[in-house]
């Protein structure tokens, strides 16, 4: 085969499975393959592969760990992640070209790794006068793989500017419409996504939207005994699962970044031997009614912070501690004797 005609069936694999992923719905098998052909072509043309995790390391940053190429790489295959942050992402491009119909709209993608997963398979829906996108990436073997990429699947009309640098410290010099950041784990653990938001939103124009919209951490007690029958019998009709909800911790936008400053307390009722471990789950809204939910990713997996069984409380308190290992922080206030 020409190289030509190998670049030609590429783009258009990439192109289809991305059009499938928008359309498939919740099918879950129409997902992982669209998913898994998106990875394919992307690892092919990059060379990155996660059989390579290991052997290239983590950046760590004075706000947090950034993630290797090989990881950044993997989070492709996170099949539900992928497919809701596309969708989201191209509903926040069509709404913003209805509204914006003189030049086209800028884009700036933070975090991108190697394959621009959230945004490089929708680039070919659009042409350099509807769409226009800058990265910023701080792995320089990221940004030369995400290159690669590009000039293969022909993106690169739609591609202006690809900073070398850190997010958290970097400057604005343009206006943009569109804001994608998704540097995060669960309950906002290890990498800097906190503080990229705190750095950038102040910069950008209020009709900026930044995506993903909203983070939101709630604090729920569970039980040990049904989590584990809701977990193995998933599958089956089950009564829905009892939890005990004490509060929201924090609920991040453009609004409300300084919300994670404040310390959080929550009361834990007496009666509560039926529900006694206190976790945090988090919910993404990426933008609209796209949303990530519990265990749709790794970004959304419950963390235990408390057995109560070893240790009766009645007010426990919650904070966000920042710098080179971010981390929602906990203490029990007052113990019960």
């Amino acid at each position: 085969m020409l190289l030509s005609d190998k670049n030609q069936f590429l783009r258009e694999t990439f192109r289809l499975n991305a059009m499938l992923l928008l359309k498939c719905n919740d099918n879950f098998a129409l997902m992982k393959l669209a998913v898994d052909e998106l990875y394919r072509v992307a690892s092919y043309i990059t060379d990155v592969r996660i059989e390579q995790m290991g052997n290239d390391k983590d950046r760590m940053l004075p706000s947090g760990k950034a993630g290797s190429t090989a990881a950044a790489a993997h989070c492709m295959l996170e099949i539900k992640r992928t497919a809701v942050f596309l969708r989201g992402i191209h509903k926040a491009i069509t709404a913003r070209l209805v509204k914006v119909k003189t030049r086209p709209i800028r884009i700036l993608y933070v975090g991108p790794g190697p394959f621009g997963t959230l945004l490089t398979p929708l680039l070919h829906l659009y042409d350099k006068n509807e769409v226009q996108v800058d990265f910023i990436e701080i792995n320089p073997d990221s940004l030369w793989a995400l290159q690669k990429l590009t000039n293969v699947l022909d993106l690169n009309l739609n591609i202006y500017d690809r900073y070398c640098g850190d997010a958290a410290s970097f400057r604005i010099t343009k206006s943009y419409d569109i804001v994608i950041a998704e540097t995060m784990l669960a309950c906002l653990k290890s990498e800097p996504q906190i503080a990229i938001m705190q750095n950038l939103i102040p910069q950008l124009k209020k009709s900026c939207v930044f995506i993903p919209e909203e983070i939101s951490i709630d604090a729920i007690l569970t039980n040990p005994t049904m989590e584990m029958e809701n977990l193995i019998y998933h599958e089956n009709e089950q009564p829905p699962l009892e939890r005990y909800l004490l509060g929201n911790i924090f609920r991040i936008n453009k609004l409300t970044l300084n919300d994670i400053l404040q310390h959080k307390t929550m009361l834990i009722p007496d009666d509560i031997d039926d529900f006694p471990v206190l976790k945090l789950f988090t919910t993404v809204r990426v933008y609209k009614d796209e949303m990530l939910s519990e265990n749709d990713s790794s970004l959304t997996i419950a963390r235990e912070y408390y057995d109560l069984r070893l240790q009766r409380a009645s007010e426990v308190e919650f904070w966000y501690a920042q710098g080179k290992k971010p981390r929602i922080e906990s203490r029990i206030v007052q113990f019960v004797l």
